[in-house]
């Protein structure tokens, strides 16, 4: 009779955590606004919560201008809240969107400003009790040069 009893409660208690973490803001749902953290770089936004994975980071400047940033960061969020995330914090940073696609749940962001391209590729897992995702954003010099002429035809 003990054990019966201890075996329901046991089933009640974890349907319970199960239900509360899927209930309690979780990152999934279509109206979860993600907030802002502390950047790495000041002008690239980073998800509160996420960290930066420094085993699998780069980055290199001159001390006057940036040459190259690879950076990834890993959190807890849906992919499709960071997508409007950066949808709504790169403008803020003076970033303006390029293109931005959805093939099948990886999803890739492009900004320009100034002399540089911004990548954003987010990718995603779902689990019973969060999803975690990872945003590799990649910046880089672009040195565009001028479309070439046509020849004229004489007359």
């Amino acid at each position: 009779m003990i054990a019966r009893f201890s075996r329901s409660w046991t089933v009640v208690l974890t349907m319970a955590m199960i239900t509360a973490g899927c209930e309690s803001g979780s990152p999934n749902k279509p109206n979860t606004a993600l907030q802002r953290g502390e950047p790495f770089e000041s002008d690239i936004p980073v998800p509160a919560g996420f960290r930066l994975m420094d085993e699998a980071s780069e980055d290199r400047s001159t001390g006057t201008y940036r040459l190259y940033l690879r950076h990834l960061y890993e959190g807890r969020a849906g992919v499709h809240a960071i997508r409007r995330f950066y949808r709504a914090q790169m403008p803020l940073a003076q970033w303006t969107l390029v293109s931005d696609g959805n093939v099948k749940g990886n999803i890739v962001m492009r900004y320009e400003k100034a002399a540089e391209s911004c990548t954003i590729h987010i990718t995603g897992r779902d689990s019973v009790m969060a999803a975690t995702s990872q945003v590799q954003v990649v910046v880089a010099r672009e040195e565009r040069g001028q479309p070439p002429t046509t020849a004229r035809k004489a007359p």
